[in-house]
């Protein structure tokens, strides 16, 4: 399926409106990490997309890949920017660079 323009428009209206977007699947370990940590990182509010829970969840998915080139979920945006999946949230986590995107971005303190 192509990415619809309905699709690429929920998406950029998404991460213009909300410091932090997680494009994301209840049953994928990769996205309970990836929200998990965001949380622990001090993010109080996220605006996440279950995309199975969707009618419009494969658009999604293909209007993700046009964007980011990553098909795969989870996908998380901060201020706009896609920082990866829920193993590049992990290993920015750990190195400490997470908190410091967030604080300089002013979402956390």
């Amino acid at each position: 399926m192509s990415a619809s323009r309905a699709a690429l428009s929920l998406i950029e209206s998404a991460i213009k409106k909300h410091n932090v977007v997680v494009f994301s699947k209840t049953t994928c370990p990769f996205s309970v990490l990836a929200k998990r940590i965001l949380s622990e990182a001090g993010v109080e509010e996220m605006k996440v997309y279950e995309i199975e829970q969707r009618q419009d969840g494969a658009e999604i998915q293909s209007a993700l890949q046009v964007m980011t080139g990553r098909r795969t979920v989870p996908n998380v945006f901060i201020k706009g920017t896609s920082i990866g999946g829920g193993s590049e949230t992990a290993e920015l986590y750990q190195s400490g660079k997470l908190k410091e995107l967030l604080q300089e971005q002013g979402i956390v303190k």
